[in-house]
């Protein structure tokens, strides 16, 4: 495996072993909203997140060229 892999397994794992560790109810204020939840449920919605927020930025776009040089 490629060594990306293994950091992004150990990384994960990491996530979900601290998450597991503080699985105690919290209040969650964002904007008008106020929820009580699992604070392992808020760690792996974030961690979640940053993922999709990594593979979205890291994407490759096609580059436009202008039709006239």
């Amino acid at each position: 495996m490629k060594f990306k892999t293994i950091m992004a397994i150990v990384f994960a794992v990491l996530v979900v072993i601290f998450s597991l560790q503080n699985a105690e109810v919290t209040e969650v204020d964002f904007l008008l909203w106020n929820i009580s939840m699992s604070k392992v449920l808020i760690i792996l919605g974030s961690f979640a997140i940053g993922v999709l927020v990594g593979i979205l930025v890291s994407l490759k776009r096609p580059k436009k060229y202008p039709s006239e040089w």
